[in-house]
């Protein structure tokens, strides 16, 4: 079985539906692969589909010069054009079966459909997008189908979330920003020991070229795909005995079989 992986996307619409092209999910009139529903093939997006992460990259999705997360009108534009990507996601993914195509949650969708958290920011930039005092609410419909969205999966020994290997990492709640819960990264540690996990594969941690590996190499980082042009997925050929995981990124392309 071939498993297609990508990394946060940050509302970078076009570049997901490239990757996708690009990895053989989905055709150029837009149709799914028919491997997808015979089960050859299954797709996990890592999470964060929503916020770009850079103000030009808010500019872009609003066509403006400028984005200005204050302005009434821009914050309007942003919530719409965000929407829209979803609503076509949605309309993709609904024509297949369910364990073809997975989005993991990860903790800016958390933060679109919770009114408990306050908006997050990156950089200089803050998300106000459906906040309450300051934007529209997101769509019940859409409210829904993110909440549906599981916060990892194991499939053939590969764990796949958005932030680690621990059920502690993609929980987020308020201590989950308090105590950084990224930081198992930098540990000198093999977090999926102890695991029937054969290795991992996470978003949230941005890397910027390179690949990048934690856990005594066990865990492979993939959260580039929402920054200027880089990209980042994964291709994981999946057997009994081993795995073969070829990386692809905007300045790497390399295969490991493990």
């Amino acid at each position: 079985m071939r498993l297609i992986v990508i990394g946060d996307v940050h509302a970078q619409e076009a570049k997901l539906w490239h990757l996708l092209r690009r990895a053989g999910v989905r055709s150029r009139d837009g149709h799914p692969n028919p491997k997808l529903l015979n089960g050859d093939m299954q797709v996990v997006l890592l999470g964060d589909l929503v916020h770009p992460k850079e103000r030009r990259r808010y500019a872009q999705l609003i066509q403006e010069d400028r984005y200005d997360e204050f302005n009434p009108d821009h914050l309007r534009k942003a919530e719409q054009a965000q929407e829209a990507f979803l609503r076509r996601l949605k309309a993709f993914t609904d024509a297949l079966p369910e364990e073809a195509f997975t989005i993991l949650l990860g903790n800016h969708d958390y933060n679109a459909i919770t009114s408990e958290q306050g908006p997050l920011r990156s950089d200089d930039l803050t998300h106000l997008e459906w906040k309450p005092g300051y934007g529209t609410p997101l769509p019940d419909d859409l409210i829904a189908w993110i909440a549906s969205w599981p916060t990892d999966r194991t499939i053939d020994g590969v764990h796949l979330a958005h932030v680690g290997p621990k059920p502690e990492h993609n929980h987020y709640d308020q201590s989950f920003y308090l105590e950084n819960r990224r930081s198992w990264i930098h540990e000198d540690v093999d977090h999926l020991a102890g695991t029937p996990y054969r290795i991992g594969m996470y978003g949230h941690t941005p890397v910027r070229g390179g690949l990048n590996l934690a856990s005594k190499g066990r865990a492979f980082l993939m959260d580039g795909c929402g920054h200027a042009d880089e990209y980042v997925w994964a291709e994981v050929r999946l057997s009994d005995r081993k795995l073969r995981v070829r990386m692809h990124g905007l300045v790497f392309d390399e295969t490991l079989d493990l």
